[in-house]
């Protein structure tokens, strides 16, 4: 355990971690890798599968077909960790596993290897709840389903998790769908309404949330701005939306939000979730398709909103001011350009610190700025 962190049980809300001693502004806590993680199938042909950047014409698994790497230096390096997995995968070929199979199976390899030290760990899988006894049996069903998968999967290499093979794993990871029902993943997104988190949670992580957010209800009334008759339509259309996004359909997407932004959405707060939400949708579709003057517009209505719910320091809003800054700079607007960089910076230099890769990429483009300025006004 980190001497700047203190593992403690708090009554009705269960594990927590508080500070031992003062911790100033943007100052490291706590870092580790983490035990398993995967890329998921619908990103597995643009991301690197061990430093997880999106490049085009990434180097394919001559073995498995499935992993795909920047260039040999990250094949080689992912190699001790893939090679169980790669055998796995060509076992099933041309099926491939659920992300959250792939990402079980990862966890029995890194548990059965003994390069992971337990002293890194704040808290072990096998502490992490599964809830089964409080789930409904449709529930069980479904998980089930993916245990039998995950026990099909990783037959090639622990052939009984129950017996002798995966003596090394702990009890409860043993059980295929005791480890399918843990995972270990964040729990929701915040930009929902008190309502909307407390279902998700109840139903997916069976427990009441009582953080100070949710009891308070404070960022409610911004959310949900506005008569309900004005933005429900706005709400309704919201899953419909979501599924053409999901199917890349960008330009049906594109047309159903910009169609609901210019009609319904004339009369509803730019801080309301579900038009923030379908503002955002908008964006994405804007850039798939190519249409950056539109992009940059649903992007900058977007930011004086996230600075709301996302106070700074928060990543996700310094992500977004990444993301129309690069907008802004494709576009020429460089004093803009410039300006929402180094807000993005002043967050991410705290949120992710200073050797973060991202960090350092915005300061190159805040000098690609500085030069173009340079240049231009010396014309």
């Amino acid at each position: 355990m980190p001497p700047k962190l203190k593992r403690f049980v708090s009554p009705g809300k269960g594990n927590g971690l508080r500070a031992t001693v003062r911790i100033r502004r943007g100052e490291l806590v706590y870092s580790a890798e983490p035990l398993a993680c995967c890329v998921s199938n619908k990103l597995s042909r643009d991301v690197c599968h061990h430093c997880f950047s999106r490049r085009e014409n990434l180097l394919r698994c001559s073995q498995c077909k499935m992993a795909r790497y920047c260039n040999t230096t990250c094949q080689k390096q992912a190699w001790c960790g893939h090679k169980t997995e790669c055998k796995c995968l060509k076992s099933l070929r041309p099926r491939v596993p659920t992300d959250s199979v792939r990402l079980a199976a990862r966890l029995i390899f890194a548990l059965l290897s003994p390069s992971k030290s337990s002293s890194e760990e704040l808290y072990t899988l096998e502490e992490h709840e599964s809830h089964l006894s409080s789930m409904s049996e449709n529930k069980k069903q479904g998980l089930s389903q993916l245990a039998s998968m995950l026990e099909l999967y990783v037959q090639q290499e622990v052939p009984d998790l129950a017996q002798e093979g995966a003596s090394a794993l702990p009890p409860s990871c043993r059980d295929p769908l005791s480890l399918i029902a843990k995972l270990t993943i964040s729990y929701i997104e915040t930009l929902s309404s008190t309502e909307e988190r407390r279902r998700q949670l109840e139903d997916q992580y069976h427990f009441t949330c009582r953080c100070q957010h949710c009891d308070s209800q404070d960022k409610d009334g911004l959310m949900l701005s506005g008569h309900k008759s004005t933005w429900d339509p706005l709400k309704e259309a919201l899953p419909r939306l979501e599924g053409l996004k999901a199917e890349s359909d960008w330009q049906a997407l594109l047309e159903g939000c910009s169609h609901l932004l210019s009609t319904v959405g004339c009369d509803v707060s730019d801080e309301n979730v579900y038009k923030l939400r379908m503002t955002d949708m908008a964006a994405d579709a804007c850039i798939h398709l190519g249409h950056w003057e539109e992009a940059v517009g649903y992007g900058e209505k977007t930011l004086p909103v996230y600075s709301q719910y996302y106070p700074d320091p928060h990543p996700v809003h310094g992500v977004q001011l990444v993301r129309v800054a690069k907008l802004q700079h494709y576009l020429e607007r460089i004093e803009d350009a410039l300006d929402t960089f180094k807000q993005a910076y002043r967050i991410i230099k705290l949120t992710h610190g200073d050797d973060h890769p991202m960090t350092a990429r915005l300061l190159m483009k805040m000098e690609e700025c500085r030069a173009e300025m340079v240049q231009f006004n010396s014309r």
